[in-house]
């Protein structure tokens, strides 16, 4: 009996040890089939993430399921996509998770590099375009015309709306960055609505030179953070002056002046101690009036007193940067030496380092500075040169016009300087204001609709003694030409769709050929008044190469007057 009670317990024993292998093993099955289909879930659910890619601006994304709904998304847009592709009916779709919200696309509309976002390979130049070194900076290696094809090889930044900020390209044979806005997809992309003026030189030019000058509708700069005053009452401040700021400030606390235009580079050296002419024109840098933390220093305590600061910039006179870099100079094929004229050696406004020179120059003042507008002086070639040209070597490495060279690098710096918030202006003669291109490169529309600001200097002293038909002398009645002269000028205004404001220079200094006049204030308030009557009621500036205070402090009561509100 006890015997069989044994094999009955060792026989449950061994059941039992039976049992629990099997249960074993099935806990084993079950554990790693659960485990499997983890990693398989784990896989499904893995993401990676990427950026919309597209040759177009806008992607569009397919909502998975009826209830979501399709979306639009610039490229460039980062994404999070489940890495394997879904199965069945939306075999080679991806599944993109963006807002809490599932979407498909395909590989063909992600990458993996943001700088393959845009993926276009080809375009054309809707205007001549400035050739960049790098994506960033605003030095230059060449320039592409107008109507060529462009390989794109790559591009510098995308933008939060898709567009990119520059361009790499090829383009025979010469490799560069564009601005975006220049290239465009076809041929037949060029805008129709850019003007074409067609100008033959004049008899009295040297005649027979016809030549077509372009140029679009473009916006002018309108930053809130850096506003421009409506009406401009300006005084002049050379080199010298930012020394005794302080009295340039007391006149403008005891009048309407609102505004300094202050020189950074003359023709004859630099006002202060700048790392851009250092680099570029070492001679002028040992010119310098004033250490660099001096000037600043000037220029924001005018700031700091509520005055608008404007960088004068004397662009193509330059005595020592001619010196420095004669390559880049007019110069003689008599003797190959520099050429002379009006008393000064000229860097060629055909030579792109010299245009990159003084766009870098002006870079600083706005950004190391705290300028709120930078103004070239001297934006043309040397006046009478027709007389001479003959014996000029212009270094015309482009093959362009005079007028050409000036509208393109009023382009270029424009846009280098509204990328940095700031405007451009302009210095022109008083002979702009009529319908021709002048010999010297300037012509009003083609100016106006570039620059934010055109000043041009009518100094009455500098005008034909009877000019328009004025009997008297017209520097004894200098409102009287004003008037008549501003008629000429927004006539000129009328010519473009989208033109700058006018701000013009003032005859501040006793006139300078008989009958002699003296410009007291009475001749300030002469000449304003002859401006407004014209129409031209954005401001003035009062020019006085010596930046003389006493004159400044008498002139008070005119900067007063016609004041609009």
């Amino acid at each position: 009996m006890k015997l069989k009670k044994s094999v009955k317990a060792v026989l449950a024993v061994v059941l039992l040890a039976a049992a629990g292998a099997s249960g074993f093993a099935v806990y084993k099955k079950i554990e790693a089939d659960r485990i499997a289909e983890e990693k398989r879930l784990e896989e499904e659910r893995r993401t990676e993430t990427l950026f919309l890619k597209s040759s177009e601006l806008q992607v569009e994304l397919q909502g998975r399921g009826e209830e979501t709904e399709n979306i639009t998304l610039p490229r460039g847009t980062e994404l999070t996509v489940r890495i394997k592709p879904l199965e069945g009916e939306e075999e080679g779709y991806r599944l993109v998770h963006y807002n809490e919200q599932e979407y498909l696309l395909t590989d063909e509309d992600l990458c993996s590099d943001i700088s393959e976002a845009a993926s276009e390979k080809e375009g054309y130049t809707c205007l001549p375009s400035v050739l960049y070194e790098n994506s960033t900076g605003p030095e230059i290696s060449g320039m592409i015309d107008k109507k060529n094809h462009v390989e794109i090889l790559g591009y510098g930044t995308i933008l939060p709306d898709g567009t990119v900020d520059r361009y790499l390209i090829r383009c025979d044979e010469r490799e560069g960055y564009v601005r975006s806005e220049y290239i465009v997809r076809n041929e037949e992309d060029i805008p129709d609505t850019v003007d074409a003026i067609h100008y033959e030189r004049e008899d009295r030019w040297g005649g027979g030179d016809a030549y077509t000058l372009d140029y679009p509708d473009l916006e002018k700069g309108n930053f809130p953070d850096n506003p421009m005053p409506v009406e401009v009452r300006a005084l002049y401040l050379n080199k010298v002056s930012a020394k005794y700021i302080d009295e340039y400030i007391n006149i403008a606390n005891n009048s309407g002046i609102n505004t300094f235009v202050i020189d950074m580079k003359e023709s004859d050296g630099a006002a202060y101690e700048s790392p851009v002419i250092k680099e570029y024109n070492p001679a002028s840098y040992e010119q310098a009036y004033c250490t660099f933390d001096e000037y600043r220093e000037s220029v924001q305590k005018a700031k700091d007193a509520g005055i608008y600061v404007v960088g004068r910039i004397v662009t193509f006179k330059d005595d020592y940067y001619a010196v420095d870099h004669p390559e880049n100079a007019l110069t003689s094929y008599a003797s190959g030496g520099l050429f002379r004229l009006a008393g000064a050696y000229w860097p060629s406004p055909y030579q792109r380092k010299v245009w990159e020179y003084n766009v870098k120059l002006g870079i600083e003042g706005i950004e190391e500075i705290g300028f709120n507008e930078i103004q070239f002086d001297y934006i043309r070639f040397p006046d009478n040169i027709y007389y001479y040209q003959d014996d000029i070597n212009f270094q015309n490495s482009e093959n362009e016009t005079m007028a050409q060279a000036i509208n393109r690098f009023l382009l270029y710096a424009r846009d280098e300087f509204h990328s940095r918030n700031a405007y451009l202006s302009c210095d022109v003669f008083g002979e702009t204001s009529n319908e021709y291109v002048c010999a010297y490169g300037q012509y009003w529309p083609m100016m106006s609709n570039i620059a934010d600001v055109m000043s041009a200097m009518p100094y009455p002293d500098h005008f034909e003694t009877h000019a328009y038909g004025i009997a008297q002398p017209v520097w004894q009645v200098p409102g009287q030409l004003l008037r008549v002269w501003g008629m000429y000028v927004m006539a000129r205004q009328e010519e473009t769709r989208n033109p700058a404001n006018v701000r013009t220079w003032l005859q501040g200094y006793d006139s300078v050929k008989e009958p002699f006049v003296s410009y007291d204030v009475n001749k300030i308030i002469e000449q304003i008044e002859g401006l407004y009557d014209a129409g031209l009621t954005g401001g003035y500036i009062v020019w006085n190469s010596p930046a003389e205070v006493w004159r400044y402090y008498s002139y008070i009561p005119a900067f007063t007057e016609r004041i609009t509100e």
